[in-house]
């Protein structure tokens, strides 16, 4: 099949094989389509996975009451809000808890599976919010899920908002993108279970390769690309402090070793199509 797929024109060669490596990095992200789906559609409208009034997230709202005095500071009760869900919701990543890279659960859904990460803590937050009388919505920026109220912000807020859900809807600020995608990336990268990177980085290895290419041109190419793997990995280990460097040093790693192996296989192509010398025939005596 790769040997069919290098005789291809390049015109048409190339964007075959940036979807082979598209689906199978959609595929180790979401392998349930279904759920990312339900996933995207929730995020056109995060704040509608607010339910204060919900009967099972009863039980939670009178044990909190429970800890806040009616006196209490607005910053005192957004700061116990927090703690109270941290308690109730353990923390855990979305591909332990939902087998896909990411997911905005709704409340009924998180109170059911009984631990979520950020987005689903940050949901909880809001719904038990709501109930003490805050106008809480939920805020993001591509890396963090944190809720915001008309008295404050509060489940560890973050420093940029790029994406905050209101009453007029989703609102995206693109130009932030390029301050939060390095915490992004680390979050993204870092923690993500390794043999799925692993299964992604084999099949860009593959489909680089070219017949003709020696076996020292591959092995380097595809050693390269791992060390670039696993210094994005390192670099993240601290999500919300991402070893800026080591992002660098890593992208370089897997983009020489991209390289490489493109510049071999075309090489390789180069002299298969190189016509083949004809014998000299010596002129007749």
């Amino acid at each position: 099949m790769l040997k069919r797929l290098q005789s291809l024109p390049w015109f048409v060669r190339w964007p075959l094989k940036w979807c082979i490596v598209g689906v199978t990095l959609f595929a180790v992200s979401f392998p349930n389509p279904l759920l990312f789906v339900r996933h995207v559609q929730h995020w056109r409208d995060p704040n509608a996975m607010i339910d204060p009034a919900h009967p099972d997230l009863q039980p939670w709202v009178e044990a909190l009451n429970a800890r806040i005095d009616p006196d209490m500071p607005p910053r005192k009760a957004l700061q116990t809000v927090q703690k109270f869900v941290m308690e109730k919701v353990p923390y855990e990543w979305d591909w332990n808890t939902w087998g896909s890279a990411d997911y905005l659960p709704t409340l009924p859904e998180v109170l059911e599976m009984g631990r979520e990460d950020c987005d689903g803590r940050a949901v909880v937050a809001a719904s038990l919010l709501r109930n003490l009388g805050f106008q809480a919505e939920l805020v993001t920026d591509f890396a963090h899920v944190w809720v915001k109220t008309d008295k404050g912000e509060t489940m560890s807020p973050g420093k940029r908002k790029s994406i905050e859900a209101g009453e007029q809807g989703v609102r995206v600020h693109w130009t932030l993108i390029s301050e939060t995608l390095p915490q992004a990336l680390a979050y993204s990268v870092s923690p993500f279970p390794l043999v799925r990177e692993l299964i992604l980085l084999v099949v860009v290895w593959l489909v680089l390769l070219a017949p003709g290419v020696g076996w020292r041109a591959r092995v380097l190419g595809l050693v390269l690309m791992l060390e670039g793997l696993l210094f994005l990995r390192v670099a993240g280990v601290n999500w919300n402090r991402p070893v800026v460097w080591a992002q660098w040093w890593g992208g370089l790693h897997i983009a020489a070793g991209a390289g490489m192996l493109a510049a071999a296989g075309y090489r390789a192509m180069r002299r298969g199509r190189r016509p083949l010398e004809r014998p000299s025939i010596p002129a007749p005596g």
